[in-house]
C-alpha cells in the first residue's frame, strides 16, 4: 500500500536552521567565537529544555554572562529582545511549493517538529503551514524527538497508523526514532541539499508529488 501521510520536521526542512551562518550575518566570524557561541548557546541544556516546554528564556541570562562581552550582547538580543525563529530562521521557498503541491494532490501534512512556545508566533510567518492538516509541537507535551513517546503520542493524537507515515526530518536520529516506531522516514536538510533529491526520495516510498 502507497503511505499517503506526509510528516515534516520544521527546522532545516520547512525553515533553515544554521547556526554558522546566523551567527557570521550577525558579524561573528571568529572560529573560536563561534564555537564558543555554540557550546554555551546552542548546545546548552536550556536551549533543549525550551523545546520541551520546561524552561523559560530568562534562564539564558547566567549563560549569557559566560561570553566575552560583544557575544553576550548579541545573544541578549537575540534570545532575550527578539523571537529567535521569526528573526533568524527564514522559511524555505522549494519546501513550500513541495508542501503546496502536496496539499493540491490531496495528502494530508502534519507537522512534527521539536519548538518551543514561541511557534504560535513565529508560525504565521511560515507560508507553508497553511496547508498542513495538523501540527505537534514537542513543548506541548514536554517531550523531545528521537524519544519514543514522542512519536507515539504524535500517533495518538492524530489517530494515524504509523505504517501510513513518510516523516522527513534534517537528522538522522530522529529518523531513526521514528523508524524504531513504525513510521518510515527520509534524513534531507533543505538548506543544504537539492529539493529534487527529496522529490525523488518521497516517490520511492508512495508519495509522488
Amino acid at each position: 500500500m502507497c503511505k499517503r501521510v506526509l510528516v515534516l520536521d520544521m527546522g532545516n526542512v520547512l525553515i533553515s536552521y544554521d547556526t554558522e551562518a546566523i551567527l557570521r550575518r550577525q558579524g561573528v566570524t571568529d572560529k573560536a567565537d563561534m564555537a564558543l557561541f555554540q557550546q554555551i548557546i546552542f548546545d546548552s541544556d536550556v536551549w533543549q529544555n525550551l523545546d520541551r516546554g520546561t524552561a523559560e528564556k530568562t534562564e539564558f541570562i547566567p549563560l549569557i554572562q559566560k561570553l566575552p562581552p560583544h557575544l553576550a550582547n548579541l545573544a541578549e538580543d537575540m534570545l532575550l529582545k527578539h523571537i529567535f525563529a521569526e528573526s533568524y530562521m527564514p522559511p524555505i521557498p522549494q519546501t513550500e511549493e513541495l508542501v503546496r503541491r502536496a496539499h493540491e494532490k490531496g495528502i494530508p501534512i502534519y507537522l512534527l517538529s521539536n519548538a518551543g512556545q514561541d511557534f504560535y508566533q513565529y508560525s504565521k510567518g511560515i507560508p507553508a503551514l497553511r496547508y498542513f492538516t495538523g501540527t505537534f509541537i514537542s513543548s506541548d507535551y514536554h517531550l523531545l524527538k528521537p524519544e519514543r513517546e514522542i512519536y507515539e503520542t504524535f500517533f495518538r493524537t492524530f489517530s494515524l497508523a504509523p505504517s501510513d507515515c513518510v516523516f522527513v526530518d534534517d537528522m538522522q536520529r530522529n529518523i531513526d526514532g521514528a523508524k524504531n516506531c513504525g513510521m518510515d522516514g527520509i534524513c534531507f536538510n533543505a538548506a543544504r541539499e537539492d529539493i529534487a533529491v527529496l522529490y525523488r526520495k518521497l516517490a520511492e516510498k508512495g508519495i509522488i508529488l
